[in-house]
């Protein structure tokens, strides 16, 4: 998970204009059904800005970095539309007022939007954003990590045999928060995401010790311009527009080397 930034970022205004209209119909309906009736007539629009939200992340899922591993991609409302589940199953009423709202939309694998499906839990004593009070939003205390909040992907990490894992020194709530976004996303319960992230460390660490090792040789023209051929390969793996690149960054972060740390804080 790499934080995806939303600010200042503008859909077609046509489309801007278009879901506005929906939002205003919902807005006007007598009832919920009737909302949930005018969301399902209007569930393609969301979909038609499934490329504007993939060039947000370089073509990646938003919640486990990956491409093709992960399946194909859906536009998933990070807050549910119809209702919303929390941890033990109950429901409570959905966001249906964010339904057009792209700044509530994710870019998601089928194999992570399936399994969160509505789920979207807050803490026992969270306040919970209405229809009637839509700026308890702001307080809600969600259980999910977000991809769109600048703090959150600081908090998941990586290991060397390819499973995500909550930072290290996160608190008691930081780790229930990645423990049930990992459950809820699947992000280690997809064998071909997890043995990819698995490759990546093992090709990662191969190629900081073939860098360490012509570090330690004398110097030579060669010797400098395979140094840098290498290091601009790490570098490549770390940037935003890889596949799992997070996972590279941990696995750099992770090494007892000071130069491999050093170019995962600068990418």
């Amino acid at each position: 998970m790499i934080y995806i930034r939303m600010d200042g970022q503008t859909p077609p205004e046509d489309w801007l204009e278009r879901a506005q209209e929906v939002t205003q119909e919902m807005e006007e309906a007598p009832s919920d059904a009737e909302r949930h009736a005018i969301i399902d007539r209007n569930d393609t629009l969301w979909s038609e800005l499934k490329a504007w939200l993939l060039a947000l992340s370089h073509g990646k899922c938003w919640f486990s970095e990956a491409r093709d591993i992960y399946s194909h991609f859906d536009v998933e409302h990070f807050r549910p539309k119809k209702s919303a589940k929390n941890t033990d199953g109950t429901e409570r009423g959905g966001y249906w007022w964010l339904a057009f709202d792209y700044l509530n939309y994710r870019i998601c694998g089928n194999v992570g939007n399936r399994k969160k499906s509505t789920f979207f839990p807050l803490a026992p004593y969270s306040a919970i954003g209405t229809a009637q009070n839509r700026a308890l939003i702001e307080d809600e205390l969600c259980l999910l990590l977000d991809p769109a909040n600048e703090d959150d992907p600081l908090l998941l990490s990586f290991n060397e045999t390819g499973d995500a894992e909550a930072l290290a020194d996160c608190g008691p709530w930081d780790q229930q928060r990645v423990t049930e976004s990992i459950l809820r996303f699947k992000l280690n319960d997809h064998p071909p995401l997890v043995e990819a992230r698995r490759d990546l460390w093992r090709r990662c660490r191969e190629k900081m010790a073939e860098c360490q090792n012509l570090m330690m040789q004398p110097a030579t023209v060669a010797r400098r311009e395979r140094i840098r051929a290498k290091l601009n390969e790490l570098r490549a793996m770390v940037r935003p527009d890889a596949v799992l690149s997070s996972t590279a960054r941990e696995c750099l972060r992770k090494s007892n080397l000071e130069w491999a740390k050093r170019i995962a804080a600068n990418n």
